[in-house]
């Protein structure tokens, strides 16, 4: 009887943790939600090759960011004087909305494994690889992340 309480106790346990793990991952404040969504808008605007609408997206990026790091890799990539410095600057980006969206229905973490040092990874909203660190030259490179 003391062993099949134990069990029973351990298994309220594991299950009440579980649901309050899954609640909190499920759960983005508002001003998350509003970095996700306009992360998309920089990240598309670079997967299309076009510098000028992805400088435009991270401006309007820049006044939901969280912490000075990504602050400060959204500013470079605001004032990019090309699509290859943009994209060095979204990968730290990337890194932060990949641990935003990480378990979020709706959002598909990719990885492109032609990045150079693993780099390569990034958030979007749909499940068809859309490329924004190669563009047009290799929009379909990579695969979505389990």
């Amino acid at each position: 009887m003391k062993t099949l309480r134990l069990v029973i106790c351990a298994l309220v346990g594991s299950i009440a943790a579980s649901a309050n793990a899954a609640e909190n991952k499920s759960s983005l404040t508002e001003a998350q939600r509003t970095f996700l969504a306009k992360y998309e808008a920089v990240r598309a605007a670079l997967a299309a090759d076009d510098l000028a609408k992805a400088k435009n997206a991270a401006g309007n990026l820049a006044g939901v960011a969280e912490g000075k790091d990504v602050a400060a890799e959204i500013k470079k990539l605001s004032t990019a004087d090309s699509l290859k410095d943009a994209r060095d600057a979204f990968k730290p980006v990337s890194k932060r909305a990949v641990e935003l969206a990480a378990g979020q229905p709706g959002y598909f973490h990719a990885h492109c494994p032609m990045v150079p040092g693993n780099q390569g990874h990034w958030v979007q909203t749909t499940d068809k690889i859309n490329n924004p660190y190669f563009g047009t030259a290799m929009l379909t490179c990579g695969s979505i992340e389990k």
